[in-house]
């Protein structure tokens, strides 16, 4: 804590105006770190939202801008169904042969795909949890969030160098009324 050094002999309560601007000067350093701190934090939570902006942007955009794909596997299932029921209707043993084989290699190929198609079914479910625009709405929402609380705390560390000051102009006042 800071004294209140005496430069008059004659009265120890006297502050001379350079004693004044010292305490003055050493408000100012005291709270300097600490507005510079929460001046970085606010700049931080800035940059924090600006991105979760950019990113719901960007996820919206991708979203919008989704094109149509039929899945390749309902067709598959259909069609060696169709070959489980063409295999019956084989009249020849070289025949059923040859449809079995083509419907192992049709049957492989659907459960390889439906095996691939879960994977990225998966996949897409993860990162539209990550990424998606529900997420980035809700990341916004949080930088958001965090960059009112960042201005809160700034607002707040300016509130107690106000104090402060406001103190230092008390003591000035009543040193001023004491005297004589």
């Amino acid at each position: 804590m800071t004294d209140l050094p005496s430069t008059d002999p004659g009265n120890p309560d006297r502050i001379t105006p350079a004693e004044w601007d010292r305490l003055a000067q050493a408000v100012t350093d005291r709270f300097a770190p600490h507005l510079q701190a929460a001046s970085a934090v606010v700049r931080e939570a800035e940059q924090n939202l600006a991105q979760a902006q950019e990113a719901l942007a960007r996820a919206e955009h991708a979203a919008a801008n989704v094109r149509y794909s039929s899945d390749r596997l309902v067709f598959m299932r259909v069609a060696v169904r169709e070959e489980v029921d063409a295999l019956s209707r084989k009249t020849t043993p070289k025949k059923v042969r040859a449809s079995f084989r083509y419907l192992l290699a049709r049957a492989a190929e659907l459960a390889e795909g439906e095996l691939t198609g879960y994977r990225a079914d998966l996949e897409a479910a993860r990162r539209d949890r990550r990424e998606g625009v529900d997420a980035c709405r809700q990341a916004e929402q949080r930088a958001l969030g965090e960059f009112q609380a960042a201005r809160d705390l700034q607002d707040r560390v300016r509130d107690a160098q106000q104090a402060a000051l406001d103190g230092l102009a008390v003591l000035s006042e009543k040193m001023r009324s004491d005297l004589p």
